[in-house]
């Protein structure tokens, strides 16, 4: 099981695969650019020349890029809607040229127009997608939500947009946020309750729907609604749950992302540590974090 974390890009995209490596990854997840911001500056050739260079010199799969925290794909909002299209098409050509496996994106809120208005615009938004041409090799995955009311706090919407990706001929998939079902209302504080989640998940999105995984605790209590991150082992949900859902039939073998708090400078190889003890990894240095022949 491929297992990394979101690193920084500060100094250069490439300085992010140097800074995995340094702490024993297998996968990394980035931005691409910066997610509190509409606007996008071109990505220059030397800066993905020399990204997709180095990563294939590394062992590091997959490659995730996170979209910006603007984009609202449900918003009944004209002007929202339009400028979160044209921000997510031109963050899926980014992921493209960087040669990033996954996009991963949330699937906002429609601002209390309900489940079906949200899920038109979604579909919308999918087929200006297919009809731009980017959706070539990054697969797109959608993310869970935490909060009530927002697009994809119930699996099983993220399941149908999936669906309905295929249909467009898009490539797409679930990213599985632990903090995010547990607070969204699916609890997992036990082995039974890891062991059910497990199961929704494949029969919401299918044998083949989840592609990755963010593996965060949770602040806040199963169904609160509160996306707060917590390290592993250290919030609500604790180390045996998590521990027998990353093991669970459908579950073993995802790639793992850590979105764990970043306060101090260590705190990613600690946490790094702590999930491979509940994946069965032994700890890990570099040279064991690689991934021969791939």
């Amino acid at each position: 099981m491929s297992l990394g974390c979101h690193m920084s890009t500060a100094g250069g995209l490439y300085k992010a695969i140097e800074r995995a490596e340094e702490a024993g990854c297998s996968a990394l997840q980035i931005f691409a650019r910066n997610p509190r911001s509409w606007q996008v500056s071109p990505l220059e050739v030397s800066a993905a020349t020399r990204f997709v260079s180095l990563r294939k010199a590394s062992a590091i799969w997959p490659v995730v890029v996170h979209t910006a925290y603007l984009i609202n794909l449900s918003s009944p909002d004209d002007v929202i809607f339009d400028k979160s299209l044209s921000l997510f098409k031109a963050e899926l050509s980014l992921a493209e040229d960087l040669e990033a496996e996954y996009l991963v994106t949330h699937l906002g809120s429609p601002k209390g127009r309900g489940k079906d208005f949200a899920m038109a615009r979604v579909t919308r938004a999918l087929q200006e997608v297919k009809k731009a041409g980017i959706n070539k090799n990054t697969t797109i995955l959608f993310e869970n939500s935490a909060h009530k009311g927002m697009t994809g706090d119930d699996l099983g919407e993220i399941g149908e947009l999936i669906n309905v990706a295929h249909n467009e001929g898009l490539r797409a998939g679930l990213c599985f946020d632990t903090c995010h079902g547990f607070a969204a209302g699916y609890p997992m504080t036990n082995s039974g309750e890891a062991e059910t989640l497990a199961l929704t998940i494949q029969e919401a999105v299918g044998a083949k729907g989840l592609a990755l995984i963010h593996l965060n605790d949770s602040k806040g209590e199963a169904g609160s609604g509160l996306d707060r991150h917590a390290n592993i082992g250290e919030g609500k949900i604790g180390n045996k749950a998590l521990k027998t859902f990353l093991n669970a039939e459908g579950i073993k073998g995802i790639p793992v992302i850590l979105e764990t708090p970043k306060k101090e400078a260590d705190d990613d190889i600690k946490n790094l540590k702590t999930a491979r003890k509940l994946l069965g990894q032994k700890t890990s240095s570099k040279s064991q974090a690689r991934r021969g022949g791939q």
